[in-house]
């Protein structure tokens, strides 16, 4: 005797179909607004994004502008993988051994690189 599960293939309705992850971007802007950086969910720059303004400052100055901006970037992406092992549930004694910032940490340097312009 079959049983009628073993002949049954089950096939989820579409609303019940997982969507694929969402790939996670962190964007960091410089507070004129005319440099930004884009880093993915590992810290990996993505993307960039210049004015012309900003092309015309120089390219020391670009340079500067957009090495700070890229380890804010990181960091943010770091504190956005600590936010998601602390939404799994993780405890806090695994995610401190991963050193990863926390948000205060991040605003901390953004404070710190940007001073007076941050404002």
């Amino acid at each position: 005797m079959t049983d009628i599960d073993d002949e049954y293939e089950y096939e989820p309705e579409a609303d019940e179909v997982a969507a694929p992850p969402r790939k996670t971007i962190y964007e960091v802007f410089n507070p004129e607004g005319s440099v930004g950086v884009a880093c993915d969910r590992d810290g990996e720059i993505v993307g960039m994004h210049i004015t012309d303004e900003a092309r015309e400052g120089g390219d020391p100055w670009l340079a500067a502008e957009i090495v700070k901006l890229a380890k804010l970037a990181h960091m943010q992406s770091r504190v956005g993988l600590r936010k998601e092992m602390e939404s799994k549930g993780t405890r806090p004694y695994t995610i401190d051994s991963f050193g990863l910032p926390t948000e205060a940490a991040y605003r901390a340097l953004e404070n710190e690189t940007f001073g007076t312009r941050a404002h």
